[in-house]
């Protein structure tokens, strides 16, 4: 159940961050005009508030029930490298030699803290 858990974990901070991203084309969410408050909220960022809300209970049950040292470097490393494939295809951002050998030590860096464990 923990691997789920862990799994939706990372799709939902994923999903979320993107949905935010996209929610904030159209221009910041709040902003301060003619002396009062204005929002600029839409569907795509109250979605990924939604989601990122539901990442963060995950995030809590899953610090509760794994090593922190263990869990966080794990969860970073592949919502990292989801948000940088969906920043390529989605946002159209650059795939440059320094990202792709970043994304390289980050999944060797996820085999190692799996090896002995």
């Amino acid at each position: 159940m923990s691997i789920i858990l862990t799994i939706v974990y990372i799709l939902t901070t994923s999903s979320g961050l993107i949905l935010l991203k996209l929610g904030t084309n159209s221009g910041p969410p709040v902003s301060f005009v003619e002396n009062s408050l204005k929002f600029n909220f839409n569907l795509y960022l109250i979605s990924g508030i939604a989601l990122y809300g539901l990442s963060f209970l995950l995030y809590i049950y899953l610090i509760s029930k794994f090593d922190l040292g263990y869990i966080i470097p794990i969860t970073a490393a592949f919502v990292y490298i989801l948000i940088f494939t969906a920043s390529f295809f989605i946002f159209h951002e650059a795939f440059t030699m320094i990202k792709i050998s970043a994304i390289t030590l980050i999944i060797l860096g996820v085999i190692l803290l799996n090896f002995n464990k």
